[in-house]
């Protein structure tokens, strides 16, 4: 029998274009104009960056870093830039100035240790490290580590009439009046194989691997999301139903996350936004910001949207917002329809990962939900639903999510293993088990994968796991999610002798070697031993079944 396979409800025609040319040239899908404020300082809205002068970067520091460091220099897509940064107007500047060379852009979380930069640093074979001045010690340290020298660590300062982008040595500065124009892409083949950014992922198992973005990836994802929105606005506001209203978010999820890909560096240039950067998340300011700044539209994390939905904190300052989306770890109905109340506005779930440049399914505009679905397939895409045996699951029934389209990654850079691993038959293997019912809606019902989603940063249990047990007092370990903070958070299970180690000991130990979002935030458990299937494999399933027995008992 044939596969049952799933079709999206529409189908796109996607220009052949690159990525910066359909963001920066005249074209008949962007709509950002010459003069819209792409990228604002949300502290000081004197500090800004329109699209003209966007332009005019890029094509400055792409000069610089062809010029000045050999980015692109033997031909495209071969030299990794990593960008790691805390939020910065100018950190897009970067990200197009890399792909304007015919460099690769790979995204690195903000809150790496040394040995975690590092790590990343050689699985590109990067030539440069970008980063911003709070992260010049950790970035130095590992480029150390990986023999770049100093001046292969360029730093940018996005200060008020103090941009700056210079070598951590002060002796390069690649701030120049030449320019380099990039090279325009139509070719459909090419477009799809110019590989443009890496965003780091453990797909269903293991470390981090780097995802491979491309031209046509980038491209169609940012397409289809403007498209969507244009299709359900246009006839309303030729109704007079709807009334336009500029576009404003608010950059304050990590860069490095697809969300501040597509959604910081691509769509404010794409779709005319103006995206007011924080200089690092905090509440209060949040709060303030949308305020402030009258902040229309944006994407966060199921944490923050129960912060809303719960703190005493929010009063008016969410009165402008027109949509929100919530994503990157499980909302469910409870969450989503706690924030829509507090916010008056529909929260509407998302689905995706970054093997597929973002979202696969999301709630169309204008479309209400309150059963805590993940929306409708996007256009193009093809889904199918697996048992543990790659057999279809009947049609109703949940399964684990195979998935088809332009937006998919073909695989991870320089990882032919992991990459064999993660497709069958051209589908990709999500990990995560999905279910669409009797009202066409998609819903994600669990993860079979094993990562832990911590405020939508992935956390691979593996990587903790094998910390844990290069302690010597550690006989074994193992980690899972539980709840905590509102979202999940990571929890040890170990093998070990409290008399020797105690529990402050060995998150203190997990603490020093890794960023803050690994750590083991959901305590540390003492067993005996590990419940361990025939063959060796931890059976995490015993282990979360303890961890809601537990819970269940607090209640």
């Amino acid at each position: 029998m044939p596969p049952k396979i799933y079709y999206a409800p529409r189908y796109y025609t996607y220009p052949n274009l690159d990525l910066l040319s359909i963001l920066f040239d005249p074209n008949d899908y962007a709509v950002g104009q010459e003069d819209t404020r792409v990228h604002i300082d949300a502290a000081n809205t004197a500090n800004y960056i329109d699209k003209a002068r966007a332009r005019v970067l890029t094509e400055n520091f792409a000069h610089s870093f062809r010029h000045k460091y050999g980015i692109g220099a033997n031909g495209h897509s071969k030299d990794v830039v990593v960008g790691f940064s805390s939020l910065q107007i100018l950190l897009p500047i970067a990200f197009y100035g890399t792909l304007a060379a015919g460099g690769v852009f790979s995204c690195a979380s903000h809150s790496f240790t040394a040995a975690e930069l590092a790590r990343q640093i050689k699985q590109g074979d990067a030539k440069l490290v970008v980063c911003s001045p709070d992260l010049v010690k950790v970035a130095v340290e590992a480029a150390q580590a990986c023999g770049l020298g100093l001046d292969r660590v360029l730093v940018i300062d996005s200060t008020y009439r103090a941009w700056g982008f210079k070598s951590a040595d002060g002796k390069v500065d690649c701030w120049t009046d030449k320019r380099l124009t990039w090279k325009r892409i139509t070719d459909p083949q090419e477009l799809e194989d110019s590989i443009i950014v890496l965003l780091y992922s453990s797909g269903t198992t293991g470390v981090p691997k780097a995802v491979m973005l491309s031209h046509k990836m980038m491209v169609t994802q940012i397409v289809h999301a403007s498209q969507t929105a244009r299709e359900w606005a246009t006839p309303r506001i030729l109704t007079g139903e709807l009334v336009p209203t500029p576009l404003r978010t608010i950059a304050h999820l990590p860069a490095a996350h697809i969300a501040g890909v597509a959604g910081y560096f691509v769509n404010p240039v794409y779709s005319g936004t103006e995206c007011y950067w924080m200089h690092k998340y905090e509440w209060k300011k949040f709060l303030e910001y949308n305020r402030q700044h009258k902040i229309t539209g944006f994407f966060t994390v199921p944490a923050i949207w129960a912060r809303i939905a719960k703190s005493p904190d929010v009063t008016d300052q969410f009165a402008t917002l027109k949509n929100g989306l919530g994503g990157a770890a499980p909302m469910d109905a409870d969450l989503a329809n706690s924030a829509s109340k507090r916010t008056k506005i529909q929260v509407g779930g998302t689905y995706g990962m970054s093997e597929t440049t973002g979202s696969v399914c999301t709630l169309p505009p204008g479309m209400t939900d309150d059963t805590g679905s993940v929306g409708v397939m996007h256009a193009n895409t093809m889904f199918r639903l697996v048992d543990d045996d790659g057999n279809d699951v009947p049609e109703g029934e949940p399964g684990e999510l195979w998935v088809k389209g332009p937006m998919v990654t073909k695989g991870y850079y320089k990882n032919p293993e992991s990459t064999k691993a993660a497709f069958v038959d051209g589908w990709y293997c999500s990990g995560d088990i999905l279910q669409q019912r009797s009202n066409g809606l998609w819903y994600v019902t669990d993860r079979k994968k094993e990562l832990i989603k911590y405020k939508g940063i992935q956390v691979a249990p593996a990587e903790l796991e094998g910390l844990l047990l290069s302690h010597p007092l550690i006989e074994d370990a193992a980690v899972i999610g539980v709840p905590g903070e509102g979202t999940e958070v990571p929890r040890a299970y170990v093998v070990a002798d409290k008399n020797k180690i105690s529990e402050a000991e060995i998150k203190e130990f997990v603490k020093s070697k890794t960023a803050p979002y690994k750590q083991l935030r959901g305590g540390v458990v003492y067993l005996d031993q590990l419940p361990r299937s025939a063959v060796g494999k931890i059976l995490r399933k015993d282990l979360r079944d303890m961890a809601k027995t537990e819970f269940r008992a607090k209640l």
